[in-house]
């Protein structure tokens, strides 16, 4: 039996990690595992490209378990719960019927009460979570909302709802000209297929999918030759059934 490398057994401590939570931010990784952002990054990146995990582009990188049912924001920034906390008491200290809301504010406030570094990412996060917050509620001018009192009391109450933080992602995905098939093989040829894998420095998948591009341009010929000689194409050379 193969033992699986190192790196990989760490891939996979990382993914349970991040979907025992549903997002995460890369230097939740390094710290968590006590290794180097920049590895923990790569390795994110690898079971993004797999298609473990979905990105969340939000200044800093939000890792996502593919569905997660969970707001990334909170989830991967544990000071961004306080948001809620905060806008109340603002609320309850206006004088007006009106409260300004300056998310860079915000922001600076959230990083005095976590005691971490104020960051241009933080800022995004936070913008990105009060667009969400006060998209209906709020006047919108360069750099603040304008919201009623009552209002914003009313929604620091009740934060975004969760909603899958990769819907955008598979939107993108399901857009594009590559769809996956999933089909079952015989372990002899699965393993010749690792092999031959090996052999040649690529994924599993990759020889799978050359495999196939190689049979239907083959098919094609053939087809074309059968129509010619006037019988059905698919007598004898029936198609790959997978399930997509």
């Amino acid at each position: 039996m193969t033992m699986p490398r190192r790196r990989d057994v760490l891939a996979f401590r990382v993914l349970d990690y991040v979907r025992s939570r549903g997002c995460a931010l890369t230097s939740d990784i390094a710290r968590g595992f006590g290794i180097s952002d920049d590895r923990a990054y790569h390795i994110l990146q690898a079971l993004a490209a797999r298609g473990d995990l979905c990105v969340v582009k939000s200044g800093a990188n939000i890792w996502c378990a593919r569905g997660a049912e969970v707001d990334p924001f909170t989830a991967a920034v544990p000071c961004l719960a306080e948001v809620p906390k905060l806008l109340s008491e603002i609320a309850e200290a206006a004088k007006g019927s009106v409260v300004s809301i300056a998310p860079a504010q915000i922001a600076e406030e959230l990083a005095r009460r976590c005691r971490v570094p104020p960051s241009f990412a933080l800022q995004i996060m936070v913008s990105n979570y009060l667009a969400r917050l006060l998209a209906d509620a709020a006047e919108r001018t360069k750099t603040r909302y304008i919201v009623p009192r009552g209002r914003l009391l009313d929604l620091a109450s009740k934060p975004p709802a969760a909603r899958p933080p990769c819907v955008s992602w598979r939107r993108a995905a399901s857009r594009s000209n590559v769809v996956t098939v999933a089909f079952k093989l015989p372990r002899g040829v699965l393993d010749e297929v690792d092999s031959l894998a090996s052999q040649l420095g690529i994924r599993r998948s990759d020889v799978i999918r050359r495999a196939i591009e190689a049979y239907l341009r083959a098919n094609n010929a053939v087809s074309a030759a059968a129509q010619e000689a006037g019988r059905e194409a698919d007598e004898d050379f029936p198609v790959i059934q997978g399930r997509t």
